[in-house]
């Protein structure tokens, strides 16, 4: 579609560059310069304001938002740190929630069995969740874990503890892990958790836990907004 292409020009010539807040110019100005409707026009910015990386200010137009700026986006140190996204996001002082789509016990397909070094049909503790920074969802996070390692998981509120923690303290340490990340278009319903467009583009992580015995606890997969979120990672 049309208005699509021309949301993705104005978020790459306006508000990916912003370093601060700032205004779009007006729907007859951005008609002008792209060269179609205004109704065309208005339908990218209400995509965008609903993508949360603008705001309508009757009177003024629309306010890029500051958290829309690639020097404001939501860090993530995961791909140099052993570190879980709750803690990650403690420590630079944003306040995060969590919400539980899927905590359950399951059998482990022939993908995760591999991933995990099991049997197809070994049974794992499955733990989904939709990840907020504010009230804005960063990530659709999904972890897969031998239910041999800890058969209590299933009874706790990951709405309000922290995997990374529970798994700590019931002494699985983390020793070293395998990460990906990789752009992805949109090949699961997580869009619609993330309230983005179907069409955006999304940053998917993986990463397999090992212990000091090198042997796979953990396969998490995890799902970003592109355009809200950026990996950090330091090389020594």
């Amino acid at each position: 579609m049309i208005y699509k292409q021309i949301k993705e020009k104005i978020f790459n010539q306006y508000i990916k560059v912003a370093d601060k807040t700032g205004l779009i110019p007006s729907e007859r100005s951005l008609s002008e310069k792209y060269e179609v409707s205004r109704p065309t026009i208005r339908k990218a910015l209400t995509s965008l304001e609903q993508d949360g990386l603008i705001t309508k200010d009757y009177g003024r137009g629309y306010i890029i938002n500051q958290t829309a700026s690639g020097q404001d986006k939501y860090v993530d140190h995961e791909l140099s740190t052993f570190i879980g996204f709750f803690e990650d996001a403690e420590h630079q002082q944003k306040p995060t929630s969590s919400k539980v789509l899927q905590q359950s016990v399951e059998y482990a397909d022939e993908n995760i069995a591999k991933k995990l070094n099991l049997e197809k049909g070994d049974p794992i503790f499955v733990l989904s969740r939709i990840r907020y920074i504010k009230e804005t969802p960063m990530c659709v996070a999904r972890s897969y874990i031998p239910l041999k390692f800890d058969g209590n998981l299933i009874n706790q509120d990951f709405s309000e503890k922290s995997l990374f923690t529970t798994l700590k303290d019931s002494g699985l340490q983390l020793n070293k892990a395998k990460r990906t990340i990789e752009v992805v278009r949109e090949e699961s319903p997580d869009y619609l958790y993330l309230k983005i467009d179907k069409s955006e583009p999304i940053l998917k992580f993986t990463s397999i836990g090992y212990t000091k015995k090198g042997i796979p606890f953990e396969y998490e997969e995890s799902r970003y907004p592109a355009y809200k979120v950026k990996f950090e990672s330091t090389v020594c």
